[in-house]
């Protein structure tokens, strides 16, 4: 059945995608911190030849493949949360005045992105890790329990850990923490 979201034929232009991606982010960083100074032509072709190079890998393309719907979502988010606030009366200068004072907006973004490269990297390389591991075969009608990892399958392994009450505890441990330094560390308006 055909449907109007059917992205089958998207996948056989991926190495595509990922040469125009990898093109694209080279030449913008070269373009922007002026590495070989104004020559756009050397940009263009030093992005050119890394571009065909990371085309060659088929895991390199497939991380690519991955982060690439991640990262479009993200700059979607962000750019319509300009939107909104300009909708409600910011200006540019006043955008700009809280990124420049407030690195919290940035780190988030940091953050995000650094989640997006290890979850691309873990989808590509997780399973192939799993299986290279100390030997042990597990049988691929493994009959383990929800809580264990000792199934075959990369993301059950990855959920079951994420979500151990041991796991769990800590992590609410780590945000209580990082609340109360947030709010001993406040300054007091006197």
């Amino acid at each position: 059945m055909v449907t109007i979201l059917d992205s089958g034929l998207l996948e056989h232009f991926t190495l595509i995608f990922s040469l125009i991606f990898v093109i694209a982010i080279i030449y913008g960083i070269f373009s922007m911190g002026k590495v070989f100074g104004d020559n756009k032509g050397l940009h263009a072709l030093i992005a050119l030849v890394v571009g065909l190079l990371v085309i060659m890998v088929p895991d390199i393309t497939n991380i690519i493949a991955v982060m690439i719907p991640w990262f479009t979502l993200l700059f979607i988010f962000i750019l319509f949360l300009l939107i909104t606030y300009k909708i409600f009366g910011a200006t540019d200068s006043d955008i700009m005045s809280v990124l420049r004072v407030d690195n919290v907006v940035i780190w988030v973004i940091i953050i995000i992105a650094i989640v997006i490269v290890i979850a691309s990297f873990s989808n590509v390389y997780g399973q192939k890790l799993l299986e290279s591991g100390d030997g042990e075969t597990v049988d691929a009608d493994d009959t383990a329990s929800i809580d264990s990892t000792a199934s075959s399958s990369f993301g059950s392994n990855v959920s079951a850990t994420f979500f151990h009450p041991k796991v769990l505890g800590m992590l609410f441990i780590l945000i209580v923490a990082v609340f109360t330094i947030s709010l001993l560390a406040m300054k007091t308006k006197a």
